[in-house]
C-alpha cells in the first residue's frame, strides 16, 4: 500500500475506465448510483476523467448519465481532451502504420476499425463490429468506411480489431519492426486496441498529468482489463474492480469493489466519505 493511500482527500484527479468499471457488463448506461457518486466527489474539489480505449466521439450520448468529466484519456492513451471537447494532445498513426494494418487485416479477412474525430470508422468487417456492439448493450458509434477513404482527410489516432492472440504474433513478425502494439482487454479475448509505440492508457495518465500541472502521485486510477494495467501503475493509487483480469488486479495497489451492481459508488463512498 502506497502512503497516499492513507488520506485519499488529497487525491486531486480520478481517472475511471468505462465498460467492466465505470458500466457494468449488464447496462447500457452507466448505473445512477456511479453517477450521482462520481458528481458528488468532483463537487468536493476532486478533478474526473474519462479513460478509454474509444475515442471521445465514441462514447454515446445519455452513456455517462449527468457525469460531466473535467478530462477525457481516449483511444487507449491517444487523445486527451478537455472538458468543452477540445483536444490537449493527440497522436495519429502514420501511414506506414495504418497501411500496413489495413494490408494485414485484408488478407487475412479481419474486422478492423479507426477512430477519427468524427466517428470509429470500420474500414473492414463493419457487420461484425455491429452485432459484437449489440451483443454487449453498446450503442452503435461505429460507421461503415469500407471505402477506406476517411484517412484522406484525417489521419487515424486510434485502432482496433477482433483476431486470435496467434493472428497478432504473426503481425508482428511481419511488421514488427513498427513497433505497434497488441493489447488485448482480457486473457482469451479476441478484440483488442492497437497502439504505436509508447502509447498506453499510462502514457495518457502522465502526459494529463503534466497539462494539468499535477503530480501522477495526485491520480486515482481505476479499472478492470489488461489494457488499464499501464494507467493503475502510474497512478498514485491505481484500483482495479473485483470483476477484473488477473494482469489488472496483479498492477493494482489494492482490489475494490465489483463493477456489478454499483460498484464505483461504493469505492467512491468509501474513499471520499466526506463528499457524502
Amino acid at each position: 500500500m502506497k502512503p497516499s493511500e492513507v488520506n485519499p482527500m488529497k487525491y486531486k484527479l480520478l481517472l475511471l475506465d468505462i465498460d467492466g468499471t465505470l458500466r457494468p457488463g449488464s447496462c447500457e448506461r452507466v448505473p445512477r448510483e456511479n453517477a450521482e457518486a462520481v458528481c458528488a466527489v468532483q463537487k468536493a474539489g476532486v478533478k474526473i476523467a474519462i479513460a478509454t480505449g474509444r475515442g471521445r466521439i465514441g462514447v454515446g450520448k445519455g452513456l455517462l448519465r449527468s457525469i460531466r468529466p473535467d478530462y477525457w484519456v481516449c483511444a487507449g492513451g491517444a487523445q486527451l481532451v478537455d472538458y468543452k471537447g477540445a483536444d490537449l494532445a493527440l497522436h495519429r498513426l502514420t501511414t506506414e502504420e495504418m497501411y500496413a494494418l489495413v494490408d494485414f487485416f485484408e488478407n487475412y479477412d479481419l474486422p478492423l476499425r479507426f477512430t477519427f474525430r468524427d466517428a470509429n470508422h470500420a474500414y473492414i468487417g463493419y457487420e461484425e463490429f455491429a452485432r459484437r456492439e449489440r451483443e454487449k448493450n453498446l450503442a452503435l458509434n461505429i460507421v461503415d468506411g469500407e471505402d477506406q477513404d476517411h484517412h484522406l482527410t484525417e489521419m487515424p489516432f486510434g485502432a482496433f480489431g477482433f483476431l486470435p492472440q496467434a493472428m497478432a504474433e504473426k503481425f508482428q513478425e511481419q511488421y514488427g519492426y513498427l513497433g505497434l502494439n497488441f493489447l488485448f482487454s482480457y486473457p482469451g479475448s479476441d478484440g483488442c486496441d492497437i497502439l504505436q509505440k509508447g502509447i498506453d492508457k499510462g502514457t495518457g495518465l502522465l502526459e494529463l498529468a503534466k497539462l494539468a500541472g499535477l503530480d501522477p502521485a495526485d491520480c486515482v486510477a481505476v479499472g478492470d482489463g489488461d489494457n488499464d494495467v499501464a494507467m493503475l501503475k502510474a497512478a498514485g493509487l491505481g484500483i482495479a474492480m473485483g470483476n477484473g483480469s488477473a494482469a489488472a488486479k496483479a498492477a493494482a495497489d489494492r482490489t475494490g469493489p465489483d463493477a456489478e451492481p454499483h460498484g464505483i459508488a461504493e469505492l467512491c463512498r468509501e474513499l471520499w466519505p466526506e463528499a457524502f
